[in-house]
């Protein structure tokens, strides 16, 4: 019989395992390899072996999480492995986490986790089972929006605007500047994105950003691709507010669904949290594919 094992995070072939089994459960999950890449590389300050576990059972791996000082925190689980033992185990590793984080003087009062749709998948409904099971409520969520990448329309973008990637030091500092100001306060620095692009499965060409005559970076859309599911992902996109509303995050994603599909994509995705959000994907042709939840824990 073989033994189950949970270890803390050891490095980047650890994050590949992590995708690769995101990826192996593609049709029972909204979770992409892109969005593992992003969580893990842009939102922590901290050693990933603080906050990432894995679990593995003989050798192979069929569980991770990765909690953040936020509180909240992503789980996964290989759906053949999803046992009510397993998810109990996983959920009860992120509150001890969080619990000593609290301990030592981090501010949170609770944990939460996102993306999970029970009516999906037989996975989703196994961790929606636990959550429950562990005392998290249900309370609302975003909204995942998908389009076919068959027949699309060329960007274009005000005159004083162009359309560009992110292939010089340059644009990567304005890269950088666009993203904290589209999501002020944003703890994103250049070196935390610099290191977003060594993380597989990056691609320069599916950075995709918008900038003025002078220079400077203003809107943007990161792509990323899952070429074993011959899918694409969008995260994150964004406009600095001094330029919103004249079509620079549509002209910015319309260039990176292009640049998916000469990349062997068929399908892209993307996640919504806002109405503003939701209508901008809409007018490039997305669809709604899932109404997601999201689960809260108070930590009294």
């Amino acid at each position: 019989m073989s033994e189950r094992i949970v270890r803390p995070y050891r490095g980047a072939e650890d994050l590949r395992k992590m995708q690769a089994l995101v990826s192996a459960a593609y049709e029972q999950t909204d979770m992409r390899i892109g969005d593992v890449a992003w969580i893990v590389r842009v939102h922590t300050h901290r050693e990933l072996g603080l906050d990432i576990r894995l679990w593995e059972d003989g050798g192979a791996l069929v569980g991770w999480t990765f909690f953040q000082s936020s509180g909240g925190f992503n789980l996964f689980a290989a759906p053949r492995a999803a046992t009510d033992h397993l998810i109990d185990e996983m959920l009860a590793t992120v509150e001890g986490m969080a619990r000593e984080a609290i301990a030592a003087g981090d501010a949170m009062s609770s944990v939460s986790t996102y993306g999970v749709l029970p009516r999906r998948s037989a996975l989703d409904r196994a961790l929606a089972s636990g959550l429950e099971r562990n005392g998290f409520t249900r309370d609302g969520g975003d909204g995942v929006l998908a389009k076919e990448l068959t027949t699309l329309v060329e960007p274009s973008v005000p005159p004083g605007y162009l359309l560009a990637t992110v292939d010089t030091p340059q644009r990567i500092i304005g890269r950088v500047e666009a993203h904290r100001a589209a999501f002020a306060p944003s703890e994103v620095t250049r070196k935390m994105y610099e290191r977003v692009r060594r993380t597989w499965p990056y691609r320069q060409e599916l950075d995709q950003i918008v900038e003025t005559e002078s220079g400077e970076v203003v809107a943007f859309c990161t792509a990323w691709i899952d070429e074993e599911n011959a899918a694409g992902l969008l995260e994150p996109v964004g406009t600095h507010p001094n330029h919103q509303r004249r079509g620079l995050a549509g002209a910015a994603c319309r260039a990176a669904l292009i640049a998916l599909r000469d990349a062997g994509a068929r399908t892209a995705q993307v996640a919504f949290a806002a109405p503003r959000a939701r209508a901008l994907y809409e007018s490039l042709g997305f669809t709604l594919a899932y109404d997601d939840h999201s689960y809260t824990k108070a930590l009294s």
